[in-house]
Protein backbone atom coordinates (compact mmCIF):
# COMPACT_ATOMS: atom_id res chain seq x y z
CA UNK A 1 0.00 0.00 0.00
CA UNK A 2 1.16 3.45 -0.64
CA UNK A 3 2.23 5.56 2.54
CA UNK A 4 2.02 8.97 0.98
CA UNK A 5 0.38 10.55 -1.74
CA UNK A 6 1.27 13.98 -3.09
CA UNK A 7 -1.99 16.10 -4.52
CA UNK A 8 -2.34 19.44 -5.81
CA UNK A 9 -5.67 21.08 -4.18
CA UNK A 10 -8.76 20.53 -6.32
CA UNK A 11 -6.81 17.86 -8.03
CA UNK A 12 -8.93 14.20 -8.37
CA UNK A 13 -5.69 12.45 -10.16
CA UNK A 14 -3.12 10.64 -9.45
CA UNK A 15 -6.04 8.34 -7.50
CA UNK A 16 -4.89 6.28 -4.35
CA UNK A 17 -3.73 2.82 -5.28
CA UNK A 18 -3.80 0.53 -3.02
CA UNK A 19 -2.41 -3.58 -3.22
CA UNK A 20 -3.12 -5.83 0.10
CA UNK A 21 -1.28 -8.52 1.13
CA UNK A 22 -1.03 -10.89 4.01
CA UNK A 23 1.73 -12.14 6.38
CA UNK A 24 3.01 -13.90 3.85
CA UNK A 25 3.32 -10.77 1.18
CA UNK A 26 0.27 -12.83 -0.79
CA UNK A 27 -2.64 -11.14 -2.14
CA UNK A 28 -5.59 -10.74 -0.64
CA UNK A 29 -8.64 -11.54 -2.93
CA UNK A 30 -11.13 -9.05 -2.27
CA UNK A 31 -13.88 -10.49 -4.51
CA UNK A 32 -17.66 -9.20 -2.91
CA UNK A 33 -15.67 -7.19 -0.18
CA UNK A 34 -17.14 -3.94 1.24
CA UNK A 35 -14.17 -1.52 1.46
CA UNK A 36 -14.84 1.76 3.63
CA UNK A 37 -12.24 4.89 3.56
CA UNK A 38 -11.52 7.34 6.43
CA UNK A 39 -9.48 10.59 5.95
CA UNK A 40 -8.60 12.81 8.73
CA UNK A 41 -6.25 15.99 8.91
CA UNK A 42 -3.06 14.78 10.87
CA UNK A 43 -3.14 17.65 13.32
CA UNK A 44 -6.65 16.83 14.30
CA UNK A 45 -10.22 17.97 13.17
CA UNK A 46 -13.38 16.70 11.57
CA UNK A 47 -13.07 14.14 9.19
CA UNK A 48 -12.76 15.03 5.89
CA UNK A 49 -13.31 11.28 4.21
CA UNK A 50 -15.80 9.59 7.12
CA UNK A 51 -16.04 5.51 6.37
CA UNK A 52 -17.00 6.29 2.63
CA UNK A 53 -17.27 3.64 -0.02
CA UNK A 54 -17.90 5.78 -3.14
CA UNK A 55 -14.68 6.17 -5.48
CA UNK A 56 -13.58 3.11 -4.31
CA UNK A 57 -13.08 0.57 -6.91
CA UNK A 58 -11.83 -2.96 -6.24
CA UNK A 59 -9.42 -4.21 -9.61
CA UNK A 60 -10.22 -7.75 -11.28
CA UNK A 61 -9.37 -9.74 -8.93
CA UNK A 62 -8.52 -12.43 -11.02
CA UNK A 63 -6.44 -10.60 -12.89
CA UNK A 64 -5.39 -8.25 -9.98
CA UNK A 65 -5.67 -9.82 -6.82
CA UNK A 66 -5.99 -7.33 -3.76
CA UNK A 67 -6.13 -4.24 -5.68
CA UNK A 68 -7.87 -1.36 -5.23
CA UNK A 69 -8.33 2.40 -5.96
CA UNK A 70 -9.60 5.60 -4.35
CA UNK A 71 -11.09 7.67 -6.45
CA UNK A 72 -11.02 11.35 -5.71
CA UNK A 73 -14.49 12.87 -5.31
CA UNK A 74 -15.29 16.55 -5.41
CA UNK A 75 -14.39 18.11 -2.18
CA UNK A 76 -11.84 15.55 -1.25
CA UNK A 77 -8.74 17.49 -1.71
CA UNK A 78 -10.17 21.18 -1.23
CA UNK A 79 -8.13 21.48 1.85
CA UNK A 80 -4.57 22.09 2.25
CA UNK A 81 -2.32 19.85 4.56
CA UNK A 82 -1.56 16.34 5.58
CA UNK A 83 -3.99 14.00 6.23
CA UNK A 84 -3.98 10.27 7.60
CA UNK A 85 -5.63 7.85 5.47
CA UNK A 86 -6.80 4.18 6.29
CA UNK A 87 -9.03 1.71 4.39
CA UNK A 88 -11.63 -0.80 6.36
CA UNK A 89 -11.68 -3.94 4.66
CA UNK A 90 -14.90 -5.91 4.94
CA UNK A 91 -14.70 -9.43 2.97
CA UNK A 92 -17.82 -11.33 2.53
CA UNK A 93 -16.62 -13.96 4.68
CA UNK A 94 -16.32 -11.81 7.68
CA UNK A 95 -13.27 -10.88 9.96
CA UNK A 96 -12.91 -7.11 9.42
CA UNK A 97 -9.41 -5.36 9.03
CA UNK A 98 -7.76 -2.53 8.48
CA UNK A 99 -4.84 -1.11 6.86
CA UNK A 100 -2.48 0.38 6.76
CA UNK A 101 -0.89 -2.71 8.97
CA UNK A 102 0.26 -0.90 12.59
CA UNK A 103 3.23 -1.67 11.63
CA UNK A 104 3.33 -0.41 8.26
CA UNK A 105 2.90 3.00 9.72
CA UNK A 106 0.15 5.79 8.96
CA UNK A 107 -0.41 6.23 4.93
CA UNK A 108 -1.03 9.92 4.74
CA UNK A 109 -2.27 12.60 1.79
CA UNK A 110 -0.57 15.80 1.46
CA UNK A 111 -2.53 18.14 -0.63
CA UNK A 112 -0.53 21.12 -1.43
CA UNK A 113 -1.65 24.49 -2.83
CA UNK A 114 -1.88 24.57 -6.62
CA UNK A 115 -0.63 27.79 -8.47
CA UNK A 116 -4.12 28.97 -9.17
CA UNK A 117 -7.42 28.94 -6.67
CA UNK A 118 -9.21 25.75 -8.92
Amino acid sequence: MTNIIYLTQYDLQPYYPANIIDSANAAIDLTGATIYCSMILASGGTAKINRRTTGIVIKNQTTNKGEFELQWQAGDTDTLGTFNIEFEINPPSGGKFTVPFAKDGKAQVIISAGLDSQ
